[in-house]
């Protein structure tokens, strides 16, 4: 992997041009109407130094001086980006103008190794399977998995709790927290038989290359990656080749597997199959495990820890109590926990839950121009042809004082109590951690319900808090990885180590 965080930086944010490598800028010429580009030095190069320093802070920068919609060269590559609420929504409306197909597909070959023969000469993934996602990741599907999710993160705590011998136990929390939760989406989306202990270092490898497959990397820089991805994409041929593997898995996986071997003209192959099923599961772990991992973490360096969040839990759990005297939330009783889960007052834990995905997530959201003459509604002051790609920086609208205030780049755990969410004038603000529009996060359901659900779990049962033994990470925005920007949930700087016991 390379050294240079810039150099990951300038991987991640030259993916959405390596998108359009053949149809974007090789046919531009001269045009007044375009949005201004963002001044370099060094041709070729260009922004790639000061971008790769601080993302966050190149972009307020350059729209404060640019405006909302203005083009970077990083790389030998020319993007433009889009930063504003409103422009962001213009596109998201205009859903037949500016398109999410041509990303979607492309990403598929690049990120996970779809033969183009699934992707582009088969309409199955287009007008079936795709739809499919958007139907059993709607709302009234999702709580059979949110269900399985606690039933396996309660089965995989009663693990934890064994490990801890004496009376605390010293680890990271990637080891404790992270990988439980990796583990636990894995068995209720894709079956309990899954070895997803087996497959969370290579899938940490895979997810740590996704920036580069993205950008269209040289095979010299991904090797490792590549051989992360045919372990994963190995593993899941001979998984679902298993008989009864499909026993506890959910509705998305066996349909999406059923139709692609029985409804498909011709058939998924099995290793087609295979690279189709990776894409889900880097989907599911690779956001919202992490999301998860941030809950805790930032709550971690706030000046009382996990405090507030013991609090909250520990009031609903005596009311619980109170009007239950034989109540059982050890885990024994997985109907009666995931009544509690699910019916407990625990408006701070959802609050923290929002906040934790708000400053943690960088998405891109990429739309291709599909007809010329094209213009974002409220900015007629540019026009935009067939073939251009415009990218959606959320993360800019999260960061935004006029949106979520002065301390908008702070961690702030109640920021979505009350009247929090809303702007003056009674409209909710934007959230944008899972995307908008047409290419929004199909599984945001059952990953938010999943992240609150989970983080109660660990509450009940674990103290935890940082070691002082070991340096604490640094807090607020240096907690994230900002290479990674474009593509979802960041990662942390550094491992977290913790301190954990078990609760009375």
């Amino acid at each position: 992997m390379l050294d240079s965080n810039s150099s990951l930086t300038v991987a991640t944010t030259t993916a959405a041009g390596a998108v359009v490598m053949g149809y974007f800028y090789s046919k531009k010429k001269s045009n007044s109407r375009r949005p201004p580009v963002v001044p370099y030095t060094i041709p070729w190069l260009g922004s790639a130094v000061t971008l790769g320093k601080n993302p966050d802070t190149f972009f307020r920068d350059a729209r404060e001086k640019y405006g909302d919609i203005f083009t970077v060269q990083a790389a030998g590559m020319r993007s433009t980006y889009v930063t504003s609420a409103s422009a962001i929504s213009a596109i998201y409306r205009n859903s037949k103008s500016f398109v999410f197909t041509p990303t979607r597909l492309e990403f598929s070959t690049k990120l996970f190794d779809m033969p183009r023969s699934i992707v582009y000469d088969n309409d199955y993934m287009l007008e079936t399977m795709f739809p499919m996602h958007h139907r059993l990741l709607a709302p009234s599907n999702v709580p059979p998995m949110v269900d399985a999710l606690v039933k396996h993160a309660a089965d995989i705590l009663k693990e934890s709790s064994s490990q801890i011998t004496g009376n605390q136990l010293s680890t990271t929390l990637e080891q404790f927290a992270h990988k439980a939760v990796f583990k636990a989406i894995s068995a209720s989306i894709f079956g309990p038989r899954f070895p997803a202990e087996k497959a969370y270092d290579p899938f940490l490898v895979f997810d740590d290359y996704v920036p580069f497959f993205a950008a269209g990397a040289p095979a010299l820089f991904v090797q490792k990656g590549v051989r992360a991805r045919n372990q994963l994409i190995s593993m899941f041929e001979e998984y679902l080749g298993t008989p009864g593997w499909e026993d506890g898995a959910a509705e998305i996986i066996t349909a999406l597997v059923d139709g692609a071997r029985n409804e498909c003209q011709p058939p998924y192959t099995d290793r087609d199959l295979a690279t189709a099923i990776n894409s889900d599961f880097w989907a599911a772990n690779g956001n919202m495990s992490w999301g998860f991992f941030w809950c805790i973490n930032l709550m971690l360096h706030e000046p009382r820890g996990l405090a507030p969040l013991y609090e909250e839990v520990d009031a609903a759990r005596d009311a619980w109590f109170k009007a239950r005297p034989s109540a059982d939330l050890s885990g024994d009783n997985l109907t009666e926990l995931g009544e509690f889960l699910s019916n407990a007052s625990l408006p701070l834990i959802t609050s923290t839950v929002s906040e934790s995905l708000r400053v943690s997530s960088s998405s891109f959201s990429i739309r291709t121009v599909v007809e010329d003459g094209v213009a974002i509604n409220g900015y007629p002051q540019f026009e935009f042809s067939k073939g251009d790609v415009l990218i959606c920086q959320t993360r800019s609208v999260h960061l935004d004082q006029e949106i979520y205030g002065s301390d908008a780049a702070t961690f702030k755990p109640d920021r979505f109590l009350d009247s929090g969410s809303v702007t003056e004038g009674g409209s909710r603000k934007p959230f944008l951690a899972f995307g908008g529009g047409v290419s929004q996060c199909e599984g945001r359901h059952f990953a938010a319900k999943g992240c609150k659900l989970v983080l109660t779990l660990f509450l009940l049962n674990f103290d935890i808090k940082l070691d002082p033994a070991h340096e604490a990470a640094s807090s607020g925005s240096a907690l994230f990885d900002m290479t990674r920007i474009g593509t979802g949930i960041l990662h942390p700087t550094k491992p977290t180590r913790i301190l954990v016991s078990k609760r009375k």
